[in-house]
């Protein structure tokens, strides 16, 4: 069975900005940001109107053991996760990012529009060249967005090995402000213990015949435990490493921002007694609805309402990793000890120092691969599907193999090749016409007159062939998911009386089921 989906998007139309681009070249005076990711965090208070908040992120190698395990983690000012950063609706944001690697770098901010500022999105070979060794780069763009985001390098496997980081944007007129007392970031993680500089050229290797490479373990909000017995000779390995804490007090409400920044690992999350009040998905506000479990993919967020109303004690926080991904002998780190019950503590105000003996929920196994269903998902404010369709792109999604024999993914036949020294966006300044892009470049364009692309949508339908779930994120854009497909035939010639026109749930990545 061939699984499908399909969602709309906006298209944006901009002029260009001279103004933005004399901007990169100005310096400023940032903060050096630090925060404590277990602590309560501090909304920005509302200003008189948009202001400029500046941030300086050093990128560093540093010894962490965020499992137990030491290894160097790529990190901003030394820190795993990343600081967080936080701005206000319609403020400027600044960042100096100089890179100390001893490799290039890039930050992609994901979740950000970028509109006008497309050149400041991150990807390299895409909209820039990466950011050299022991030089810097400053990002600069401004923000008219609310919620919850995320930072990562774009750059070969950085944010697998550490480089990633929050992102809260707020709303000073934010309608769910005042149901709750406080808030926390929370992040969901997979973590490798051999660095990707050595198991990406493994995995990209011609005689390579495996899927992705297992994860060592798992993490919530940068903390887990391994099993030290199963590491290699003369490593450094704890294996009483701190789990992530979260301290709350009887009868305050909390919104708990949550975002996964795994590889590979698809979680459903839950905390024991507590049932979830989803009240934000992806950026976007939604009508209250509570879940005692939520599924998570891949770079997905979700604000929750935790209600701190069971007895004084300790409670399980319980991330489990799903069996979405297709492992084989061949795959690298196939017989890897990863723990697939990553546990965190919600530890209230009072309560003894003792290891929580709280019950489970019951998880819901059809949750296994998916995303929460999207008909419980309503946006809060109601927006109203572009009827406008300007284009209509089909994307099939498979796995084949090169000349080689090596395994790659596809997405229409072609798989995108990054120009690393000479970035899509660049090809098009310079005058190159989409049509004349080379097809590893997967360029796909559509004309229309300037009036006919006002309030126009891009549809796009994608067709997952594969054994695995894949989440699906467009840069630069959110979408309304309109429908959901479980057969080829459903897809292929899908009707319009399907497709959910009249409040879908609007997200800027969607879960797509395998080929099972």
């Amino acid at each position: 069975m061939n699984f499908g989906l399909i969602f709309t998007f906006l298209v944006l139309i901009s002029s260009s900005n001279s103004a933005w681009l004399d901007r990169r070249s100005e310096s400023y005076e940032c903060i050096n940001v630090t925060s404590d990711i277990f602590k309560p965090l501090e909304p920005l208070s509302p200003t008189d109107g948009p202001v400029t908040r500046c941030y300086n992120l050093e990128l560093v190698l540093t010894d962490l053991a965020p499992d137990g395990f030491t290894r160097p983690v790529w990190t901003a000012n030394g820190q795993y996760p990343g600081p967080i950063l936080q701005a206000n609706h319609g403020d400027r944001m600044i960042v100096n990012v100089f890179n100390k690697f001893g490799d290039p770098a890039t930050i992609h901010w994901h979740g950000m529009f970028q509109k006008g500022t497309n050149f400041y999105d991150g990807p390299e070979g895409i909209t820039q060249c990466a950011i050299p060794n022991d030089d810097k780069f400053t990002y600069n763009f401004t923000i008219k967005q609310n919620g919850t985001y995320w930072y990562h390098s774009h750059h070969l496997g950085q944010m697998i090995d550490g480089l990633k980081g929050p992102l809260i944007i707020y709303n000073p007129k934010d309608p769910y402000l005042g149901k709750y007392d406080f808030e926390y970031v929370m992040t969901l993680s997979d973590w490798y213990h051999a660095p990707t500089s050595i198991l990406l050229p493994i995995f990209s290797s011609d005689s390579y015949r495996g899927f992705a490479p297992v994860p060592d373990s798992g993490e919530i909000s940068g903390l887990g435990q391994y099993d030290c017995k199963a590491v290699p000779k003369n490593s450094t390995c704890n294996p009483n490493n701190k789990i992530a804490t979260y301290v709350v007090k009887k009868g305050k409400k909390y919104r708990f921002r949550i975002i996964n920044t795994s590889a590979l690992v698809h979680y459903i999350l839950s905390i024991d007694n507590h049932p979830l009040t989803i009240i934000e998905v992806d950026g976007t506000l939604v009508k209250p609805v509570t879940l005692n479990t939520i599924p998570i993919n891949i770079a997905q967020r979700y604000s929750v309402i935790l209600d701190a109303n069971q007895e004084i004690d300790n409670y399980q926080i319980r991330a489990h990793i799903t069996d979405c991904t297709a492992i084989d002998n061949k795959t690298l780190n196939f017989d890897s000890a990863i723990n697939y019950d990553v546990t965190g503590i919600l530890k209230y105000d009072g309560a003894k120092d003792k290891p929580p003996t709280s019950n489970p929920y019951h998880l819901n196994t059809s949750e296994e691969c998916s995303d929460v269903n999207p008909n419980f998902l309503k946006p809060y404010v109601e927006q109203k599907v572009p009827q406008n369709v300007i284009a209509t792109f089909k994307a099939l999604v498979n796995f084949g193999a090169a000349a080689s024999g090596r395994g790659i993914a596809l997405i229409n036949n072609s798989s995108f090749v990054p120009s690393d020294n000479y970035p899509t966006n660049q090809k098009i300044v310079d005058g190159i016409k989409p049509d004349e892009l080379s097809n590893t470049d997967n360029p796909y364009t559509y004309e229309c007159d300037s009036g006919d692309c006002d309030d126009a949508a891009v549809e796009i339908f994608i067709i997952n062939n594969t054994t695995d779930s894949h989440p699906f994120h467009v840069h630069g854009h959110d979408f309304f998911v309109l429908y959901n497909g479980e057969n080829n035939s459903d897809i292929k010639s899908p009707q319009k009386s399907e497709f959910n026109f009249k409040d879908p749930v609007i997200r800027d990545v969607v879960t797509v089921l395998p080929n099972r």
